[in-house]
């Protein structure tokens, strides 16, 4: 399966890594957290590669204001134990 991610960038590996060790750490990350705390602008391919890998993340929709306030529909995902599916 990890032939499915071999065509991106080595961002993208580095963006994967940012993105689980959150979720390892924290259990949820929401869009505007990834852009804002860690830099990633599109954090969906990420996670769908990741799910893609075997990591147990679901997302919901939630709303959210961002650091000027204005207030966003966004993903929220979550990490739930067990971890890789396999």
């Amino acid at each position: 399966m990890s032939n499915v991610i071999e065509h991106h960038p080595p961002t993208a590996d580095i963006d994967r890594k940012k993105i689980l060790k959150h979720l390892l750490e924290h259990a949820r990350l929401t869009t505007l957290q990834a852009r804002e705390e860690l830099g990633i602008m599109s954090p969906a391919p990420r996670v769908l590669e990741l799910r893609r890998l075997g990591h147990n993340i679901v997302t919901t929709l939630t709303n959210e204001r961002d650091i000027t306030g204005r207030k966003h529909r966004q993903a929220e995902y979550g990490y739930f134990s067990g971890g890789i599916k396999e």
